[in-house]
């Protein structure tokens, strides 16, 4: 069952084209990764499917409905975006900051210690924001997208701002995440290795879709020529690490 359906998607800034004729669907439970260099509309189509940016011709369906018409459905889709616009001189806690976001009017602390203990962050709970390690602060950014329970997960380089050796642990919390929750999660990696290990499917975008399917029928040497340049290679997208 297809729970993220993109037909024929066009968006353009004036006279420049950021994605065009981009068409795939993406499996209810799948993890699925997009992948491109620097400019080829990643962040600009994540943006498109949670509704936060407009685009000229096409369809955009989650849930079977059109994220335009999604109303309530909202709450089904958690995001985190690749830079977060958050003065963390604000003297909140954690808890404070995830309670901002809560719906529920009783059993809020529980819901949130809930949240927190499930991506291993518990201990931060009554923290300020102000002294988090960027490690820290994006597992709290992960905790506030799964507040309300999304059935949806969407990341726009979730690994920014973590070292390479806390990657693999930040991967493998979302891994579990996903197959715990039974959600579908789309996450925006600039890694080939990350997408090999942990992705069910690969959407290789470069404005229009280069590729699509499982990381080894996809991410052929031609197709990473074809996104990343003539010099790029396999072997050193997938050990560049």
């Amino acid at each position: 069952m297809s729970i993220i359906e993109v037909e024929d998607l066009n968006v353009r800034i004036g006279s420049h084209h950021i994605l065009q004729h981009v068409s795939f669907t993406v499996e209810k439970g799948a993890v699925t990764a997009i992948i491109g260099p620097n400019g080829s509309g990643k962040t600009t189509l994540v943006k498109v499917i949670t509704g936060l940016q407009s685009f000229d011709t096409g369809t955009v369906k989650l849930f079977g409905t059109p994220v335009k018409e999604l109303g309530k459905l909202h709450r089904k889709l958690g995001y985190v975006p690749q830079k977060v616009d958050f003065d963390r001189s604000v003297p909140l806690t954690v808890e404070e900051l995830l309670n901002l976001n809560l719906l529920e009017k009783t059993g809020r602390r529980e819901k949130i210690a809930a949240s927190l203990d499930e991506i291993g962050a518990g201990h931060l709970m009554d923290r300020k924001l102000g002294v988090l390690s960027g490690g820290e602060f994006q597992r709290v950014l992960i905790a506030l997208s799964l507040i309300q329970d999304p059935e949806i997960l969407i990341l726009d380089e979730p690994s920014a701002g973590i070292d390479v050796e806390g990657e693999k642990v930040f991967y493998d919390m979302i891994e579990q995440l996903a197959e715990s929750r039974g959600m579908t999660v789309l996450l925006v990696s600039h890694d080939v290795g990350v997408v090999y290990r942990y992705a069910d499917g690969v959407l290789c975008l470069n404005q229009k879709l280069v590729c699509s399917g499982t990381p080894h029928e996809a991410l052929s040497q031609e197709t990473v020529r074809e996104l990343y340049g003539q010099g790029a290679s396999l072997y050193d997208h997938v050990h560049r690490h």
